[in-house]
């Protein structure tokens, strides 16, 4: 069972929808997927399920309250489910910092192994609790990068953050990344996506996520975009990276 942990420090770079995205192309594809949403916006939570109606969300399996079993809901989407998240996520960054709270999903996730071929994790935009979590259990890291100086100026202390991760955790394989919000209109967009190509080369996975108005209207209407509008760039994007990400997944 692979698991892949979206992750980077900067907000607004479609992390979270990546996660969904890619995660509803794999269940499309006949995958059974697991989202495990640790960001206390809950945003991959309010995108895909009723928020106002959930049982169980990952705050209890921190807390020691829940296995993560218990805290699995299902989606519209076949094959595809979630660990939900609530904003009373950030009690729990702010009380608990013990080993046990970091190491939480790298003991949690393998007792799923058989049920789910893929897990996902979405982590907030920070290099915090849950973050680390995230990669203390993660097999893979996608991170994604707008093409930007800010942006493009951050991924040393991620991609530090990551080998210090790896230290604990032997199973971290390996890291690639990609480009979103493309604006082929734009000079800049032009000119740092030739300088994110020359700096990452082959790590640098060759479909982009060009900026589309369909992926944020199907954020609004609470679907995936593929369902939203199949026939959009933002479907097309995301279908295309789905299946450079498996191809990654599965050669690791």
């Amino acid at each position: 069972m692979k698991v892949l942990c979206i992750a980077q420090q900067k907000g607004g770079v479609c992390k979270t929808t990546t996660a969904l995205s890619l995660s509803a192309a794999w269940a499309l594809a006949g995958s059974r997927v697991l989202m495990v949403d640790v960001d206390p916006q809950a945003n991959l939570t309010r995108n895909i399920v009723d928020y106002e109606r959930l049982a169980t969300d990952i705050s209890a399996v921190y807390a020691g309250k829940a296995p993560l079993r218990e805290a699995i809901a299902s989606t519209a989407t076949g094959g595809l489910f979630i660990v939900p998240a609530r904003t009373s996520l950030n009690r729990v960054e702010n009380l608990e910092r013990s080993l046990s709270t970091y190491t939480t999903l790298r003991r949690e996730i393998p007792k799923l192994e058989g049920d789910f071929d893929l897990v996902v994790i979405d982590t907030p935009p920070s290099l915090g609790l849950f973050t680390v979590s995230a990669l203390l259990a993660a097999s893979h890291v996608l991170v994604p990068v707008q093409p930007t100086f800010f942006c493009q100026e951050g991924l040393g202390d991620l991609n530090q953050t990551i080998v210090e991760a790896r230290e604990n955790n032997a199973s971290l394989a390996s890291v690639r990344y990609f480009m979103t919000l493309f604006d082929r209109r734009t000079i800049i967009s032009q000119d740092i996506a030739k300088l994110l190509r020359e700096k990452l080369g082959t790590s640098l996975f060759s479909t982009t996520i060009r900026r589309n108005i369909a992926i944020e209207e199907s954020q609004y209407a609470q679907r995936t975009i593929f369902d939203y509008s199949p026939k959009s760039t933002g479907a097309e994007d995301y279908r295309a990276l789905a299946e450079e990400v498996a191809s990654w997944l599965e050669s690791d």
